[in-house]
């Protein structure tokens, strides 16, 4: 059943664009589990809008941090509909510690991307007046691996897709065969699986503020908008990935990769790889691409992960690179008009 969520813990101290836009609403529903999963959502104000932009984040992240993004789309006359992961944001967790970021398997995301888009997204995409609006998709990181494998379940969602350094593979073990990669990941789940990987921790600012450590953005205002956030509401802090994380996370990417090989995607794609990449891998990404006829790809040699909080130029490129896609596949001309 759809209900409002609780507002924020405080508001941070950010710019007015990387703060909640005018309009937004938040809810929550449960999935097959019985878990809570929180969505946000915003329109324009008093028009139709071009399409339904459905964005899919990346690992830890929530839907606060698109904010900015959202205050963009409005402007440009989209709406915009943001799930927060089961194990992140205001969804539940699925550890006693909620900072340890598990998994139950990516077959439970597909499944609840699933029930989002055909309880709440797919009705509200549709208009009195107009008749039904375009869906497009928009997702980062794991989100990608994620949106992907359910294009390849539901390949009539949406009209087009478009994906900000995908996870089709992890960086860390790129040295090793994808199938190697996921035996050894096996055993490491049957011992630990639910233990922190090596070195992992609770959720500490040191992960974003320390430069060292800094591989996410170049952007020294958009890059500071994570651990903003999560200092003003601790329940949306996550600490780093369990075994069992990884696990199921190169299972998906070795799934992914296999299931386009037999059954490429059609439907028009954007890809927007980062030349600074330390997170996810490239290489599968570019591999990954090749099975796909209709792909586009973008490459940003100066970006670092998150390509949408990025320098305004590299930032920039990718988001006229999405409106283009948009263009180029009539939008506007595909509301289904009664």
């Amino acid at each position: 059943m759809m209900k409002m969520d609780s507002p924020a813990h405080k508001i941070p101290d950010l710019e007015p664009r990387f703060l909640q836009p005018p309009g937004w609403r938040w809810h929550t529903f449960k999935n097959e589990s019985g878990h809570k999963l929180r969505f946000g959502t915003v329109s324009p104000k008093s028009r139709v809008p071009d399409a339904v932009v459905v964005v899919l984040p990346g690992l830890s992240e929530f839907a606060e941090k698109y904010f900015e993004l959202a205050n963009d789309f409005i402007e440009r006359n989209l709406s915009v509909w943001i799930l927060d992961w089961e194990g992140q944001g205001k969804s539940d967790r699925l550890l006693t510690n909620p900072h340890k970021r598990h998994s139950n398997g990516f077959d439970t995301d597909v499944a609840d991307l699933h029930s989002f888009m055909m309880e709440y997204v797919k009705h509200a995409s549709v208009h009195p007046d107009v008749g039904r609006i375009p869906m497009v998709m928009l997702a980062h990181s794991m989100g990608g691996n994620i949106g992907m494998r359910y294009l390849l379940q539901h390949p009539d969602m949406f009209t087009c897709a478009a994906f900000s350094a995908p996870m089709a593979g992890i960086h860390a073990v790129d040295f090793l065969p994808l199938s190697i990669a996921v035996d050894v990941s096996n055993v490491l789940n049957e011992v630990s699986g639910t233990s922190y990987i090596l070195g992992g921790k609770d959720w500490s600012s040191q992960e974003r503020d320390d430069p060292r450590k800094n591989v996410f953005s170049h952007d020294p205002l958009r890059a500071a908008v994570h651990n903003a956030w999560c200092r003003a509401d601790p329940q949306l802090q996550v600490g780093n990935v369990t075994y069992g994380w990884v696990n199921k996370a190169l299972h998906s990417c070795y799934a992914l990769q296999n299931a386009l090989k037999a059954t490429p995607l059609k439907l028009p794609c954007l890809f927007g790889i980062a030349g600074e990449e330390k997170l996810v891998s490239n290489k599968r990404t570019r591999r990954l691409i090749k099975n796909l006829p209709n792909a586009t790809t973008l490459d940003l040699p100066g970006a670092r992960h998150e390509i949408l909080m990025e320098t305004d130029d590299i930032r920039n490129a990718f988001i006229e690179a999405f409106v283009k896609l948009l263009a180029d596949n009539n939008i506007r001309e595909k509301l289904q008009r009664f």
